[in-house]
């Protein structure tokens, strides 16, 4: 989302944000990126509007060059001070967009996996400004753990979440659909008897 000050605040891509590895890997070699936590088949999600500029299937053996992502799907955003902003999302098991497609901030366009350089599942989630890497912690909020005590997470500056009328925090925009209405319904009344945060919850009937 864009803020009114014009900074730009990401949705975390997955539900659950568990950091692996920073923008330094433990023994302190660049990895420009950040993995998260993901066993095969989680949901990964637009972490803001875009258009989706390149997906890749992984040809199931190569493990250098751009195949060293695996499958993957990268999404270009409104630009951020006159600069192209991109996020990309890597070593999924499969996706569910198209090149050209434009996407929501929280709808579905993938699944996370163990495709391309890896030693099991996750997410690599990388930010890019005019093809340069960014370190991704620099435009998402604080509300994530680390997996391990070694994790370099390098310098950052996470983004202040705004907050609603009520002193939340005003959360990030999950896509549902289409559904009937009478699923649409049933999610909104377990949302409800879970106390789930449904505000920005929005079902395509």
């Amino acid at each position: 989302m864009r803020l009114s000050n014009g900074e730009v605040l990401f949705a975390w891509p997955l539900a659950e944000h568990t950091i692996t590895a920073g923008w330094y890997y433990s023994d302190g070699s660049p990895h420009r990126a950040i993995d998260l936590r993901a066993a095969a088949g989680t949901p990964v999600y637009a972490a803001e509007d875009g258009t989706v500029d390149w997906v890749q299937t992984w040809d199931g053996k190569s493990t250098s060059g751009n195949q060293s992502y695996g499958s993957l799907v990268r999404i270009r955003h409104a630009a951020y001070n006159g600069g192209m902003l991109q996020t990309l999302y890597a070593h999924l098991d499969s996706y569910c967009v198209a090149n050209g497609q434009a996407v929501k901030e929280g709808e579905l366009i993938g699944y996370s996996g163990s495709s391309g350089n890896v030693t099991g599942p996750h997410l690599h989630f990388e930010v890019r400004l005019s093809g340069t890497r960014c370190n991704p912690l620099n435009w998402l909020d604080d509300d994530f753990a680390c997996a391990y005590s070694t994790v370099r997470l390098g310098d950052y500056t996470s983004v202040t979440r705004p907050m609603g009328a009520g002193g939340e925090k005003i959360g990030s925009q999950f896509v549902i659909g289409p559904v009937s209405s009478g699923d649409a319904e049933t999610i909104r009344a377990l949302c409800r008897e879970l106390d789930l945060y449904t505000q920005n919850l929005v079902m395509e009937v």
